[in-house]
């Protein structure tokens, strides 16, 4: 099969059983009282990053079957491992989690102090599983160590942007979108695991009709982090850390929130479909 061919049935299944696979997710959510409120205080469901499981295992099932090269299933498996790994971590967050401590500072202080908030576990855990990738993949130890970095950092780059309806998903697409045009190979196919079904998804978010929550926010970062470890070379994946570095340094100082309402084309983009 044509590979452009294949592109598009992956994605158009991808989007239309997201599409279908939304408002059973949503009741049974609201159903179970898995509810939050919002920026405005409006109580809607939280935990809707659970939409994107059921077509990345059913798209995964398809691209396993016709993937013949055993490295390129390797690929598959690690990629949709990490997904649901911080899927896993997410929905624990989102449905036990508090927001008392906040910051990846906070957490860790808690965690040095005896006391494990969900938000370090997250944090914890997903650094594991980076490291588990990571060694998988990486041919020395300081790649070992920068590849880790990217995934756990870049998972929660997703957390420090979901605060308004839309904002993360928004950042994601430009992320997702352009390491779709510039990777070559076997990986290119892989962000459409997960891509047309935060399309699919991407107007309830907007429209604050729903929250993906850290059960979507997390698969989004750690989907971006894997992306840029298996597909880039060593001065991309550096420059990349680097950036997640200063981000984060930036957000334990001041309100991201803030930078963005105080800048004329940031505030306009953020607010831009809501």
């Amino acid at each position: 099969m044509n590979s452009y061919i294949f592109y598009a049935v992956i994605s158009i299944i991808g989007f239309i059983g997201t599409c279908y696979a939304i408002p059973l997710f949503k009741n049974l959510l609201i159903n179970s009282n898995v509810v939050r409120p919002n920026y405005k205080n409006d109580m809607i469901p939280v935990s809707m990053g659970i939409v994107f499981l059921p077509m990345i295992i059913i798209n995964g099932i398809i691209l396993a079957f016709f993937t013949a090269q055993y490295k390129n299933l390797l690929y598959v498996f690690m990629f949709i491992f990490g997904l649901i790994s911080m899927f896993f971590a997410g929905i624990l967050d989102d449905i036990i989690g508090t927001r008392e401590v906040s910051g990846l500072k906070g957490h860790f202080k808690s965690f040095f102090k005896g006391v494990l908030t969900t938000g370090g576990f997250k944090a914890i855990f997903g650094g594991f599983v980076g490291l588990l990738i990571s060694i998988a993949i990486s041919e020395s130890i300081p790649d070992i160590i920068i590849n880790t970095l990217i995934i756990a950092l870049s998972t929660n780059l997703m957390n420090l942007l979901d605060l308004r309806p839309g904002r993360a998903i928004k950042v994601y697409l430009v992320i997702t979108v352009t390491i779709f045009i510039t990777l070559t190979g076997y990986i290119k196919i892989l962000p459409l695991l997960i891509l047309p079904n935060v399309l699919a998804y991407f107007n309830y978010d907007l429209k604050a009709k729903a929250m993906m929550g850290d059960t979507g926010s997390n698969v989004l970062g750690i989907s971006i982090g894997m992306l840029m470890v298996f597909g880039y070379s060593f001065n991309v994946r550096v420059s990349w850390l680097v950036f997640l570095v200063l981000i984060h340094i930036l957000t334990e100082k001041y309100s991201l929130t803030k930078i963005i309402e105080n800048n004329k084309i940031l505030n306009f983009i953020d607010k831009l479909g809501r």
